[in-house]
């Protein structure tokens, strides 16, 4: 009974500190720098901006 509250304890603590460090118990996440590119790719995506408007800001984006 002891034995399994230590485990207990050593599973929780680990999981706490990895959290608080950025990490997740269940997913393993890498930060991700997202470019004005990026940014404007994923807009256009998801539908957000017209195939004109992508156009316009993706030359403008391209002239800095």
């Amino acid at each position: 009974m002891m034995f399994g509250l230590i485990i207990l304890g050593i599973v929780a603590f680990y999981m706490f500190n990895s959290s608080k460090a950025g990490g997740s118990w269940f997913i393993n996440r890498q930060s991700q720098v997202h470019t004005p590119i990026d940014v404007l790719n994923d807009r256009f995506a998801r539908g957000e901006i017209n195939r004109e408007e992508y156009l316009e800001r993706k030359q403008e984006l391209s002239r800095q």
